[in-house]
């Protein structure tokens, strides 16, 4: 499915919603959990193509950054619609009459939203992740467009790349020989390898509950890296991305230190180092849940127990949302 969505996306056009951000000064990109994860990976793809971009927690928005200024342009992301924090940040922009434009899943009752793929009956929500990165690309496209630029190759283009390599990391994850460690997995990668470090480490967590953490190479570093024993397993990121090397030595190091090391760096990555994480987002879904296998976990039902307790996912929740 998850290839199938970026072809669709790759044959979409967005140009209105473009246009609502193309005046703006600063877009700000605000999500929860993977949707925050697709914010971050996603302002950094539009801050390389020369349009100013930042990824904030939509709770932070909410309480702690300074209020959005004229100027600026609010982009939510959720894959449901219902995340509170994400209802309440795109309440408090349509009653500021900002420019806002909406990244969701189907069914969402949001009516500006770019619906950036169906219905999803996981808690994990792995294909809204990559729809909304490819909604991003197309959107950074519109933009260029609409600013009088032009792309050396337009996203239209990129998505079906990436989306054969998708489908290629869904037919052959290559993950079967990652075993589940004892204690704790530890991943990580460099620039937006850190990020899908992040994405994979939330999947491990949701779909297999085991306890997974994820880092860039240098905080991983400066301390991070002290409590990994021969109990725990760390996964590196395409090594050959980091420029200074970092990703190997820390991979030597936690060898020698009796850490079991697994490495994952695609032989024919895709060029464009934002698409390169589509596939490698599939690698590790896959392996999240070859884990929930093992441990006779449902990968799809996540949010369980008193975790699922109403005062706990109805906080910062607006009220006329309710």
């Amino acid at each position: 499915m998850q290839a199938r969505v970026l072809r669709e996306l790759a044959a979409s056009s967005f140009a209105e919603q473009a246009s609502v951000l193309a005046d703006a000064q600063r877009l700000i990109l605000i999500g929860t959990g993977s949707s925050l994860h697709a914010a971050r990976l996603g302002a950094w793809h539009l801050r390389r193509r020369g349009i100013d971009a930042v990824a904030l927690a939509s709770s932070d928005l909410a309480h702690w950054e300074p209020a959005v200024r004229p100027g600026n342009a609010l982009v939510v992301i959720s894959h449901t619609g219902q995340t509170a924090y994400s209802l309440r940040a795109r309440l408090d922009a349509l009653a500021a009459g900002l420019p806002l434009v909406s990244i969701t899943g189907e069914g969402a009752g949001w009516p500006e939203a770019l619906i950036a793929g169906p219905t999803e009956t996981s808690d994990t929500y792995t294909v809204s992740y990559l729809a909304s990165l490819g909604v991003i690309a197309r959107l950074a496209d519109g933009i260029e467009a609409v600013r009088g630029g032009a792309s050396v190759r337009p996203a239209s283009l990129t998505l079906l790349d990436a989306a054969d390599r998708v489908q290629e990391a869904i037919d052959a994850p290559e993950i079967a020989h990652i075993g589940v460690p004892p204690r704790a997995t530890a991943l990580v990668g460099t620039g937006p390898w850190a990020v899908t470090a992040a994405e994979g480490a939330l999947k491990l967590r949701e779909a297999a509950r085991v306890l997974a953490e994820a880092y860039d190479a240098e905080t991983l570093l400066h301390g991070s890296a002290a409590p990994l024993t021969e109990a725990d397993t760390l996964i590196a990121l395409q090594p050959s991305a980091d420029p200074d090397g970092l990703i190997d030595g820390l991979a030597a190091a936690a060898h020698a230190e009796g850490v079991h090391v697994v490495t994952l760096d695609e032989q024919r990555p895709l060029t464009d180092p934002f698409y390169a994480q589509f596939p490698l987002t599939v690698r590790l879904q896959q392996l999240a849940a070859h884990f929930a296998q093992r441990r006779g976990q449902n990968p799809d039902d996540v949010i369980v127990g008193c975790w699922h307790a109403d005062s706990l996912w109805n906080a910062g929740r607006p009220a006329r949302a309710s």
